[in-house]
């Protein structure tokens, strides 16, 4: 009896010599593996107290070891991955990540606010899975996707998508590159940005609109000019004379249209290329005298009576230009309203700015040009626009002349009630 109760007291104190460092190894396995039920299991101080040396030790160490390093990587980790997403939350262009299945993963801030619907937003927002296809209906940037799925490579697109902020169709330049896992190489998901480019297309388009416009009103006085001087080579030839002068003066006039088309588009090129305004003190009362001044044998011509009311002070300037956009726009009435009819220039003062008013009471514009009327080249009637003699540019000269002085030009107008032009100057510049 006794050699059993000693053999049960030395199996006891046996047990309890290794249960120890034993249930210590698991605690500490247990919190390197960040387990849950660990939260469920009482745990003194004196367990994470340092191991007595023994056959455990170095294990415990280990652990220990491997404890520190994880954590060190899991903080790390979530560095990085805040950092991340800020560069995400951060970029103009619309970041998205899709799975193989076409599941979305993971997108930036301009994504959400770009493409997804609130009802999208709440179905992520509750875990529950968003493909693709709920996302976007157009064929070319699933074909992008698709592409990139079947063959492993990054692929280019330009695609036209509706814009969810402000209901517009944009264009983007889509790339949709592969991700690959760094040892298998194998393919696990797809990232995508949308850059939007709508601005830079429809500069470009601009542009190509302003070379074509700019080459056809070139050409027509040009080839004017070359008719009838080939035609009076011919006449002064065989000895007929009688119509010389005739042709002269229609060359002339061409002439001059090349001049005032030419001289319109230095004005606008300088606009354009930050142009720097030479300011001083405008008096509306003088500059409006020597623009009806200018134009007086024009308005004489159609019997056309000017009004001119002021209501304004001095304002900074700069006064050429202010001239340049006034004598556009009176000049276009005069051009454009019929004979006997009146032109108002009207100055005031209102809320710390200048407003300058040219009204006349001509046939008027209707709607669907009023949005268009100040790009350039732009003609509601060509072949009459031509006729009287207009560059197509002096609208746009006016936009780019209160653009400069921080102001504003705006137009209203009806089919047979005339057209009203208010440009609105800062009082100081």
């Amino acid at each position: 009896g006794i050699a059993f109760v000693l053999s049960s007291l030395f199996s006891a104190v046996i047990a309890y010599r290794y249960a120890i460092p034993m249930r210590r190894l698991i605690l500490k396995a247990m919190r390197t593996a960040n387990k849950k039920q660990l939260e469920e299991i009482e745990v003194s101080e004196e367990d994470w107290l340092e191991d007595e040396p023994g056959e455990f030790s170095e294990i415990s160490r280990a652990f220990d070891k491997i404890r520190r390093k994880l954590k060190k990587r899991r903080i790390q980790l979530a560095h990085e991955r805040e950092e991340s997403q800020a560069l995400m939350s951060g970029l103009q262009d619309a970041v998205v990540s899709v799975s193989l299945d076409e599941r979305i993963k993971f997108y930036n801030s301009r994504f959400a606010t770009f493409f997804l619907t609130r009802d999208l937003m709440k179905q992520i927002q509750s875990n529950q899975p968003v493909l693709l296809t709920e996302v976007f209906r157009e064929p070319e940037v699933l074909t992008a996707f698709r592409k990139v799925l079947t063959d492993g490579y990054s692929a280019q697109a330009t695609v036209k998508i509706i814009n969810r902020l402000d209901g517009a169709i944009r264009t983007y330049s889509l790339l949709v590159s592969p991700l690959r896992e760094e040892r298998t190489r194998e393919l696990y998901a797809l990232h995508a940005l949308f850059h939007d480019i709508t601005d830079i297309h429809r500069a470009e388009q601009i542009r190509i609109e302003f070379v074509e416009n700019a080459s056809h009103e070139l050409r027509t006085p040009l080839t004017s000019i070359k008719g009838y001087v080939a035609t009076l080579k011919e006449d002064l030839q065989i000895g007929k004379y009688d119509q010389a002068l005739t042709f002269l003066e229609i060359v002339n006039k061409s002439v001059d249209r090349l001049v005032d088309l030419v001289n319109d588009m230095l004005t606008l090129s300088s606009l354009e290329s930050e142009y720097r305004l030479k300011k001083d003190q405008v008096d509306p009362v003088v500059i409006t005298n020597e623009v009806v001044e200018r134009l007086s044998n024009l308005a004489n011509d159609k019997k056309i009576r000017i009004r001119i009311q002021v209501d304004a002070g001095a304002f900074l300037a700069d006064s050429v230009k202010v001239i340049q956009a006034l004598q556009n726009l009176v000049s276009n009435s005069i051009k454009y309203i019929q004979e006997g009819g009146e032109i108002q220039i009207l100055w005031s003062e209102s809320q710390g700015h200048i407003r300058l008013k040219v009204i006349d009471n001509g046939p008027g514009i209707s709607a669907e040009h009023l949005s268009r009327l100040f790009e350039r080249f732009y003609r509601i009637d060509k072949g009459r626009a031509r006729e009287v003699g207009g560059t197509g540019l002096g609208l746009a000269i006016v936009k780019h002349i209160m653009q400069s002085h921080g102001g504003s030009v705006e137009v209203s107008s009806d089919p047979g009630q005339g057209c009203e032009f208010t440009c609105i100057f800062p009082r100081k510049i």
